[in-house]
């Protein structure tokens, strides 16, 4: 038995120096770190490197474009404080047309803005692109050299022992065969722990793609926002040139007409909304505590809900204050507080809330968004939690740019038609209950 098991211990060692003979020695013939690391020629040693090459352009790139993002921030920053202090000075019509010609010089570095952004997605994506082919290429080629290993040895599996022994002149080329065995088999299981790494880094690559085109496409909407607030500002500043004939007195005139109507709505929808927040169900909505709702915009709150005794705003129209007002700048993304459906969207003109959108929540609150530069949601749209929705703006009844945020009780909540368009109205209740 102990020959037997000794013939058979010879028996491997001697197919192992074969294998070695056979597969082993022209690695010896690498560079260290290709032998260990791919086991790649020379002309792969191009591919990859042409790879490379196509990488640092478009990181070059990419930083090019964050240098200009930072110039285009900048200049966001100063026509945001131009535009504050515009809604300070007396109203007039001269003033007035240059706000609106502050707003869509403002609007068009966002969508400057925005335009570089996506180019530097788009070039992100083309680079992850290229690891991802680096990746794949790395993988086919150490499975190829694994397979061409497995059938090294199969084809001298049924060698005879006397020919195998024959081969060497010396029991120490035998040792030494056996030794480069032993470094194959290092070297084959590196290669199996160099496929296993490289399938981990693919699979990040990969998500990382994916939330890169994600992000793409968002900006893309976003863009689309922003395009839609600049037309819609060109349309004011035209139609007030076309109804005013560029004449103060004929503004002087238009702005009292205004003034006298949306001081009789505002009243209206006090009156009404008195009513609606009696009718709240206190078990049909959560209870307050933070976090229930996101903020739907960043910025200040410049005003609070509830009485102008109370929230300090002096203007005599809002004996009470049904939401919060939050200031962030105008063309400031606005966002959905909370996962629902768009219920109705409006456009009140000169009037009550503007340009708005509603959003129904599961937990019986529906969330009103006014006075917005544009919206890019549609009823019936799901949107998620902190999906851009519209954009902070001045339309309807508002002194200057900024967000108007009511929180209603969805069972109250309805909508009306109004000469001046569809009109959201609810009981209302404190949004900082839930903020």
């Amino acid at each position: 038995m102990k020959a037997m098991s000794g013939l058979r211990f010879i028996q491997k060692i001697a197919l192992l120096a074969i294998f070695t003979a056979a597969f082993v020695l022209p690695f010896f013939n690498l560079p260290a770190a290709s032998a260990a690391q791919t086991g790649l020629s020379a002309q792969t040693g191009d591919y990859f490197q042409n790879l490379q090459n196509q990488q640092n352009a478009l990181r070059t790139q990419i930083k090019e474009k964050e240098e200009t993002l930072k110039k285009l921030q900048e200049q966001e920053k100063n026509l945001n404080n131009q535009i504050k202090t515009a809604q300070k000075k007396e109203t007039t019509l001269k003033n007035q047309i240059n706000q609106f010609d502050q707003r869509i010089q403002k609007l068009a570095v966002d969508i400057e803005i925005t335009e570089t952004k996506i180019s530097q997605h788009q070039l992100r994506i083309r680079e992850l692109n290229l690891e991802i082919k680096r990746s794949e290429e790395i993988i086919q080629r150490n499975k190829k050299n694994l397979a061409e290993l497995v059938r090294t040895i199969q084809s001298y599996d049924h060698a005879n022992l006397l020919e195998i022994l024959l081969r060497n002149k010396n029991f120490s080329d035998f040792l030494s065969q056996t030794e480069r065995v032993q470094q194959l088999q290092r070297e084959t299981q590196k290669r199996l722990e160099e496929i296993k790494l490289a399938k981990l880094k693919l699979g990040g690559e990969k998500t990382e793609t994916e939330s890169e085109k994600a992000e793409l496409e968002r900006l893309t909407q976003e863009l689309d926002g922003q395009k839609a607030a600049a037309e819609n500002q060109k349309t004011e500043k035209k139609n007030l040139f076309k109804i005013t004939k560029n004449q103060e007195k004929n503004y002087q005139k238009l702005l009292s007409q205004v003034e006298k109507q949306q001081l009789e709505i505002q009243q209206g929808i006090l009156d009404l909304e008195d009513k609606l927040r009696f009718a709240i169900d206190p078990s049909k909505i959560p209870a307050p505590r933070p976090g229930v709702l996101n903020w739907p915009q960043k910025g200040v709150m410049s005003q609070g809900y509830g009485p102008t005794s109370q929230t300090g705003f002096t203007n005599d129209a809002y004996k009470f204050h049904n939401g919060i007002d939050v200031v962030g700048g105008f063309g400031t993304p606005v966002r959905a507080a909370k996962e629902g459906v768009i219920k109705a969207t409006g456009d009140n003109g000169k009037y009550a809330y503007g340009r708005w959108i509603a959003i129904e929540h599961e937990n019986g609150l529906t969330t009103l968004y006014g006075h917005l530069s544009s919206q890019i949601a549609k009823p019936g749209q799901k949107v998620a939690v902190g999906q851009i929705v519209g954009y902070e703006g001045s339309t309807g009844f508002s002194t200057g740019s900024h967000l108007h945020f009511t929180v209603y009780a969805t069972s109250t909540f309805r909508t009306e038609d109004r000469w001046f368009g569809l009109l959201p109205l609810g009981g209302s209740i404190n949004p900082l209950n839930y903020l």
